[in-house]
């Protein structure tokens, strides 16, 4: 993955985790704080109740009760029921200085009427001058079911305030090594999890250099891991392209090789041939013939060699229709057996043929067509048959097709150049021995792939060569 975009997922990671914990400590800091409050106010109010229940008239035993229950930074009054105070204590300093009457009366004097009432009241309260939150505990007093006084406890809250930052410190440590875990493990889990990311990112860099055998490692079930598992397949498909396109490339050479071979020899021959005739270093009329002659047979030859690729460009422009009707199986095989047996005796090659056809049914199909391909077979498996050898033309009926073979004993076809054999421009004898220009057999395929029918090979180096193509009775 690109180090920027992955450093900007990083810190908007990061921040949205402070923020989070942040928020967490803030919520919780207010909350605890609220509630140890009200704890401390409960606790002190229980207390001060306790105490004035237990008043037996003797102020100083209820005021030293009191101090006692509560500690001395108290600030305590009481007042009777016209409101005036009556008893003073202050022991709650504020920066070495005392609080003054004034302050304290001022906070007191909302609570002194609902308390003479008979009503308790705490209260959390701001005293004038000091920083913080004070505690407020109010409490009649009664004498014979009557309310006579009222006595209000001032207590600091900086015994929770510092409980409290003991909390906060703590808090605070525990959430930054919280912090710390989670941005650790954020960080080890982008790092492992858009690893595949930064890898196609530099794959795609190789790629884009020409290099199509890089792959990615995909070990993730996540929308992640099927990225990379579809960029996989598209290095793939790519670098199966570029061997497929290596290939036609060299093929393409290799069909230029060899159409330029044999363009050249009759057209050297015939050049050869008519600048002697030119020169008229030639009396004798019968080596005039024999020089005419050679020059026909280098044109005729010449001739056939554009005609079969005009023929195989026609085919795959893909503008030809074969017209199709029920033909005899007999009158085929007969015609090529026909032009084939003078050539079998000629070159001394046992020729095998089909017999008793009559009870195979007419097929549906093109009958100059299919002449046509047995021609191109059987010339290629004579060609690369030598004297002595064997070629056979089997003929077998199916369900719903017949099978026709072209068997030779020849010299075979290498399993490399099989799966080729029918391509265009291909041809397996690379050495320009063999005769030809290796457009038969792709010529052959063509028209089969017309006629929607289908042929295979099988052949092995040195024990030869076996074609056989279908043809379908409807």
């Amino acid at each position: 993955m690109n180090k920027e975009l992955f450093k900007k997922l990083f810190r908007i990671i990061i921040r949205a985790s402070i923020v989070t914990v942040l928020t967490i400590v803030l919520f919780c800091s207010i909350i605890i704080k609220v509630y140890f409050l009200k704890i401390n106010l409960n606790d002190i109010q229980y207390k001060v109740k306790h105490a004035v229940s237990n008043y037996e008239k003797d102020d100083n035993l209820l005021f030293k009760n009191i101090q006692r229950r509560l500690g001395n930074d108290l600030i305590i009054r009481v007042y009777d029921s016209q409101e005036k105070a009556t008893y003073k204590f202050n022991n709650f300093k504020y920066e070495d200085n005392y609080i003054s009457d004034e302050k304290i009366s001022k906070a007191l004097d909302p609570y002194i009427e609902t308390v003479l009432g008979g009503s308790s009241i705490k209260d959390v309260i701001k005293l004038y001058g000091i920083k913080g939150d004070c505690m407020l505990i109010g409490e009649p007093i009664n004498e014979d079911n009557d309310v006579v006084r009222a006595i209000f406890i001032i207590k600091s809250t900086s015994d929770v305030t510092n409980w409290l930052i003991v909390f906060y410190i703590v808090i605070i440590i525990s959430m930054t090594l919280v912090l710390i875990s989670i941005i650790v493990s954020i960080y080890i889990f982008i790092k492992r999890e858009f690893k595949p990311i930064e890898d196609m990112t530099d794959a795609t860099i190789l790629m884009s250099k020409g290099d199509f055998s890089i792959r990615v490692e995909a070990n993730q079930n996540n929308v992640i891991g099927e990225l990379v598992r579809k960029f996989n397949y598209l290095a793939d498909n790519l670098e199966k392209s570029e061997e497929e396109s290596k290939m036609l490339d060299q093929m393409r050479k290799d069909y230029v090789a060899n159409v330029s071979h044999e363009l050249k020899t009759p057209v050297t021959s015939i050049r050869a041939i008519a600048e002697i005739l030119n020169d008229d270093e030639l009396k004798d009329s019968i080596d005039k013939n024999k020089y005419y002659s050679m020059i026909l047979r280098e044109s005729i030859r010449l001739e056939v060699l554009i005609k079969d690729m005009l023929e195989l460009s026609r085919l795959q422009s893909g503008n030809i229709a074969f017209e199709k009707s029920y033909v005899s199986v007999n009158d085929i095989i007969n015609e090529v057996i026909e032009k084939f047996e003078i050539m079998a005796d000629d070159l001394d090659i046992d020729f095998i043929t089909p017999k008793n056809l009559d009870n195979i049914p007419s097929i549906y199909t093109n009958y100059n067509r299919i002449v046509q391909i047995l021609i191109i077979l059987l010339d290629n498996a004579f060609k690369f048959t030598a004297s002595g050898g064997v070629v056979c033309l089997e003929v077998s009926s199916k369900t719903e097709y017949l099978e026709i073979s072209v068997i030779d004993s020849g010299i075979g076809i290498d399993k490399e150049d099989i799966p080729f054999i029918f391509d265009r421009f291909y041809k397996a004898d690379k050495s320009h021995n063999s005769n030809g220009t290796g457009i038969g057999l792709s010529i052959a395929y063509e028209i089969i792939k017309h006629l929607n029918e289908n042929i295979y090979i099988e052949s092995e180096i040195g024990r030869g060569s076996k074609f056989i193509f279908t043809i379908h009775y409807m």
